[in-house]
């Protein structure tokens, strides 16, 4: 004889809500997920745009420079799964060889400027953080609503390969003492999805450094 199933309808769907709420949590992450990988993506694709049609000199991909017939190919580094993307303006620079090489592991002091990127050309941007004496100066003539009053116009020192600004210590790896570097990033390399000072939420950056000094270790 079968069994009727006398158990209150409420009380079916409160024993069910856990189930529910698991689903819906899944679905939100799914649909979060899918909206990170379209931004990360659109942000690839972009900066990938402007190094190899907007950027001076125009650049190509390290495997494309491999390739090429010219002597000294302008290129330029794909970091991670396309995070973050370096080039090295000093690189066929007389006498480089022979400057002391960044290793995982060491210390660079660098002078920098950094800028939300937009995906164009940066020469009239103002950086939204430098540590160059002449940025400053002009940033205090222009103002630009920027409160510089703490900016430190001592070198930043940091760990190649460490976990502090990963994406530009990742791209110090195989520079050099004295290369002038920039470092274009995605938000995944840059500050990820928060908002850091003036820097909007999830904000693909371009940092402009000099390596001021190497210290092995």
């Amino acid at each position: 004889m079968a069994v009727c199933n006398k158990m209150p309808i409420f009380v079916r769907l409160q024993r069910m809500k856990p189930i529910f709420a698991i689903l819906f949590s899944c679905v939100g992450l799914l649909a979060g997920c899918k909206q990170d990988d379209t931004v990360l993506t659109t942000q690839q694709t972009s900066t990938v745009r402007y190094l190899e049609s907007g950027h001076t000199p125009r650049l190509m991909s390290e495997d494309a420079a491999k390739e090429s017939i010219d002597e000294n190919p302008e290129y330029y580094t794909v970091y991670g799964h396309g995070e973050a993307y370096r080039y090295i303006a000093t690189m066929y620079d007389e006498g480089r060889d022979a400057r002391t090489e960044i290793e995982a592991g060491d210390t660079a002091d660098i002078y920098f400027d950094a800028y939300v990127f937009n995906y164009a050309s940066l020469a009239n941007a103002a950086p939204y953080w430098s540590n160059r004496e002449e940025t400053i100066a002009a940033l205090e003539q222009t103002g630009g609503g920027l409160n510089i009053e703490y900016w430190s116009v001592d070198p930043l020192a940091l760990r190649a390969g460490g976990r502090a600004l990963k994406g530009i210590s990742r791209a110090l790896i195989g520079c050099r003492e004295g290369d002038r570097v920039e470092v274009y990033m995605t938000y995944k390399a840059a500050y990820g999805s928060g908002i850091v000072g003036v820097v909007p939420k999830e904000s693909p950056v371009a940092w402009f450094f000099t390596v001021e000094k190497v210290t092995k270790h």
